[in-house]
């Protein structure tokens, strides 16, 4: 019982966050028709009509290119607890929240472990459905609720004017390293403390699970190596981008 009203929970944010979504898609078509007020509402498109959707659709492409924008390390300012809501509220439907998600769901259909689902696509699909509700509930405890109680910033902060090998380091440790809101730098506890809660949850509603601290440190370990990866994706993305896609 206690584990289908945390399903439904997490299911329901979920939705409330696609909805916030969905506002600004609607906001990016408004923009788009605003660029062209005088364009008539019916009959033949004109070529104004065609210019706006064209820079509606490279804008939006762009945004997909460039993913969720992070700021440099000189940047930072503390966040406020509402601010630290709405990183959460954003980090419920990014790409990185969805591609994690599948990431978990392929290594467990790799491992076999779990007899409780089917094997082939359908397995596939049943284990991606359960851990999207734990990377939702990893966002909540990690990006919100443990950094408004430790006082920490839950957000990722590139730093491109360190030598390669320095950056490479700086962008994996920050998994286990982030800013306190007084400004110095303190260990990551809530992306620890945070996923810890979340592991230990998802015993409670995913089906075939290996329960104990043991199997919840491994499922840690294994999201700590996977999010280091991500980091790096983060820092050297931008960079690469300009070299590869400079029109953009």
């Amino acid at each position: 019982m206690v584990g289908m009203r945390l399903f439904t929970w997490i299911l329901a944010v979920v939705v409330s966050s696609s909805s916030v979504l969905a506002q600004e898609t609607s906001s990016s078509f408004q923009l788009a028709k605003s660029d062209n007020p005088a364009a008539p509402s019916s009959g033949a498109v004109s070529g104004q009509q065609l210019q706006a959707v064209k820079r509606l659709i490279k804008r939006e492409l762009k945004k997909a290119i460039d993913g969720r924008p992070y700021p440099l390390a000189q940047e930072w300012r503390p966040l406020t607890t509402r601010e630290k809501f709405n990183v959460f509220l954003k980090r419920t439907y990014s790409p990185g929240t969805f591609a994690g998600a599948g990431i978990d769901a392929m290594k467990d259909d790799f491992r076999h472990r779990n007899s409780e689902y089917e094997r082939g696509w359908r397995g596939l699909g049943q284990r991606t459905g359960i851990e999207l509700a734990t990377s939702e509930s990893d966002v909540f405890f990690q990006q919100f609720l443990i950094p408004a109680l430790l006082k920490q910033d839950p957000r990722y902060f590139r730093n491109p004017s360190l030598p390669l090998p320095k950056r490479a380091l700086y962008s994996m440790s920050r998994v286990v390293i982030t800013h306190a809101d007084d400004g110095h730098s303190t260990f990551n506890a809530s992306r620890i403390a945070g996923g810890a809660i979340s592991q230990a949850l998802s015993d409670l509603y995913v089906p075939g699970l290996r329960q104990g601290m043991t199997p919840i440190w491994s499922r840690i370990s294994f999201n700590l190596v996977r999010d280091a990866g991500f980091n790096l994706v983060h820092e050297f993305w931008p960079d690469l981008r300009k070299k590869l896609l400079p029109k953009w």
